[in-house]
């Protein structure tokens, strides 16, 4: 039997994403990126809800790394038409919360290196 994930372990980091989400989408002067902010925000909680799933159902860990590569996509699309180089530490929080994200559930599982 393996060992299933500790859901709010895993996904405390998602918490300082959110966060760090929150900031950037206050912070930005560009309104016409606000739906990409808000596709991103849903793609987070798509994946923190997959996580948590894994508690009862670890077949649904493929699907949320999957979602936690999505959202990481969406960051850097972001991040490379970001006009504010103040707002940089607030996408390396964000990627680094997915990475940290990720490697706590394949941790758990133990899967990864």
């Amino acid at each position: 039997m393996s060992p299933t994930p500790k859901p709010k372990s895993v996904t405390a980091a998602l918490d300082e994403c959110d966060a760090a989400l929150v900031k950037l989408d206050k912070t930005c002067c560009d309104p016409g990126r606000s739906p990409q902010m808000a596709a991103l925000a849903a793609t987070l909680t798509s994946a923190r809800s997959l996580i948590e799933g894994t508690a009862a159902d670890p077949t649904l860990v493929g699907r949320a790394v999957a979602e936690l590569e999505e959202a990481g996509a969406q960051v850097g699309r972001l991040q490379v038409g970001c006009c504010a180089p103040s707002r940089m530490p607030l996408y390396v929080t964000i990627l680094g919360g997915l990475t940290e994200s990720q490697l706590r559930l394949n941790a758990s599982l133990g899967l990864g290196h």
